[in-house]
């Protein structure tokens, strides 16, 4: 650490440090559930192409099968 920040924190009062440290988690969790969303949008998107592709596919083998 840098000499004398921690003794700047450790005076300041226990609320105002719980407060600082609500933030960080608060800001990680945000940061976090915004990548979790990302990355389910994505699967979702991926799932919903290969259901039209297989949809597609049945459509086409369903107007080869008729005379």
């Amino acid at each position: 650490m840098i000499p004398g920040v921690e003794d700047e924190r450790r005076d300041r009062p226990a609320t105002e440090r719980a407060e600082e440290l609500a933030d960080r988690m608060g800001r990680r969790l945000g940061h976090a559930t915004i990548l979790v969303g990302l990355r389910i949008r994505k699967m979702a998107a991926l799932a919903r192409e290969e259901a039209e592709d297989m949809w597609a596919e049945a459509q086409s083998l369903g107007r080869r099968d008729k005379p």
